[in-house]
């Protein structure tokens, strides 16, 4: 087929045709496209038309897309009658390989598609790259994800009642009044428009003395484990509380006016509002330990853009942030942690998704390892301790209940040998299980401590704990 093309681009040339080429996947075909396509063509005399193919568009965008099957895509096109020639584009494609082989003397796109570099190198191709706006409110994506949404959410019945009990420990935790200034009665309000049950997010903004919302909106075609435990929200599954917004306000190039969110915004959310211009952003909770929101206020004081938390508790920050977090944590529990050090080797390890206790990952000697558990050395033992070894769960068990019968026989060969090995003339054995706020444990896999300790010496090892950080301690 590209020998064709070229066959038939040359012979446009030579009339003194000016080529143009606009590319997409054109699925579940809208009026944003028909107007994208007809300004493509007033743009140049002769127009190419790329379309990516079943199989491109699978790749990119998931096994469910795309909606319109590649002949019936093509068909659609033909018939318009506006493109000069269609060509469909292969899965293993190189990269700008049809701009490449064309030339085109214009190259018709939207911003989305290519940053300010990209645009630079494609005139290195291309006569004159053109850049249009969207020529609708939504994308294909907007409405096939609407489409699920509203299909699926009359099956999940319980969605309302997530989102509401979200909502309401929300308002405990910001201790909330109705007579709060606008726009937080109105975000609170807005966030029943989610359909996060987890965790709901809504976003405002004033444009043109008109107070605009937009909530997040989570494709519910996902199912239930996936929503419920986030081990698998793709960006292109969910739509977050401000690019909801930005949607609802329509075509919008700058927006030099504040914006306001019940949730800090995420780093890639930030990227589109340092776009938009926006330079102030006030949010009334914020993930300061995640990995995406130290990202994203990177991006803000990199880009002089004021944030602002808008506080309505008379208590500090930190007293929030561990009201709000301590129990969200996969693999560890800060307000047990004795030391900085060790608080930030386990964050380290959370945020990069590790479990600190993993073989792969704990970072010192393992004295030996038998069928189902190794041992190790304490890496920040008790006051006053001579030997403090740890029997850890090779396999990632958190409950009790995960422990086999033949776990518990290996343990005793395990105390055994341990006694024998090191010399061991007394000391005492500790398995933590359950809640880490009363079993004192500050990671969460299975594991024993042997206490062994200095002569004459008492070692307080704690048992218990709090929902708060140690005093001094800080969450980086």
């Amino acid at each position: 087929m590209i020998d064709e093309l070229l066959e038939e681009v040359k012979k446009a040339r030579e009339q003194g045709k000016k080529i143009g080429l606009v590319q997409g996947s054109w699925d579940l075909f809208h009026i944003g496209h028909l107007r994208y396509m007809k300004k493509a063509k007033e743009l140049c005399d002769y127009l190419i038309v790329g379309m990516d193919s079943d199989e491109k568009i699978r790749l990119r965008k998931g096994p469910s897309r795309p909606i319109i099957p590649e002949k019936e895509r093509y068909d659609f096109i033909k018939q318009l009658d506006i493109a000069d020639y269609i060509v469909i584009k292969p899965a293993n494609e190189p990269k700008w390989n049809l701009i490449k082989e064309i030339k085109p003397d214009v190259l018709i796109a939207i911003k989305d598609n290519y940053s300010d570099e990209d645009i630079i190198k494609l005139k290195d191709y291309c006569g004159n790259v053109a850049i249009l706006p969207r020529q609708s409110t939504t994308s294909t994506s907007d409405k096939i994800r609407k489409i699920i949404i509203k299909n699926n959410e009359q099956k999940i019945t319980n969605i309302k009642t997530d989102v509401t009990k979200s909502i309401d420990e929300l308002k405990k935790r910001i201790n909330y009044q109705e007579d709060m200034p606008t726009p937080i009665p109105e975000l609170i309000a807005n966030l029943h428009n989610s359909t996060d049950g987890v965790c709901p997010v809504s976003a405002a903004c004033l444009w043109n003395n008109k107070w605009y919302f937009g909530s997040n909106q989570i494709d519910l075609n996902i199912s239930n484990y996936d929503i419920e435990n986030r081990t698998e929200l793709f960006y292109n599954l969910v739509e977050h509380a401000e690019m909801n917004l930005l949607k609802n306000m329509g075509t919008v190039k700058e927006l030099n006016t504040p914006i306001y969110t019940t949730l800090f915004p995420c780093d890639k959310c930030m990227k589109v509002l340092i776009a938009k211009g926006v330079k102030e952003i006030y949010y009334l909770e914020d993930h300061p330990e995640k990995n995406w929101s130290k990202r994203s206020h990177e991006l803000a004081n990199k880009n002089n853009i004021k944030t602002t938390q808008m506080f309505t508790k008379t208590i500090k920050q930190e007293e929030i942030i561990n009201e709000i977090n301590m129990n969200n944590f996969k693999y560890i529990y800060p307000p047990n942690a004795r030391e900085q050090e060790q608080l930030d080797i386990m964050m380290n390890m959370e945020n990069n998704d590790h479990d600190p206790l993993d073989m792969k990952y704990i970072n010192q000697e393992i004295l030996y390892t038998t069928n189902y558990w190794f041992i190790t050395a304490n890496k920040f033992p008790y006051e006053d301790v001579d030997k403090q070894i740890l029997i850890v769960s090779k396999d990632p068990i958190y409950r009790k209940e995960d422990i086999t019968n033949a776990m518990w026989l290996e343990l005793k060969e395990i105390l055994n040998q341990i006694s024998d090995k090191y010399n061991i003339p007394g000391g005492a054995l500790c398995y933590r299980f359950g809640d880490p706020a009363l079993s004192g444990a500050s990671l969460k896999r299975v594991h024993l401590h042997i206490i062994v300790p200095k002569e004459e010496k008492k070692v307080k090892f704690n048992i218990g704990g709090k929902r708060t950080l140690k005093k001094g301690l800080i969450i980086k």
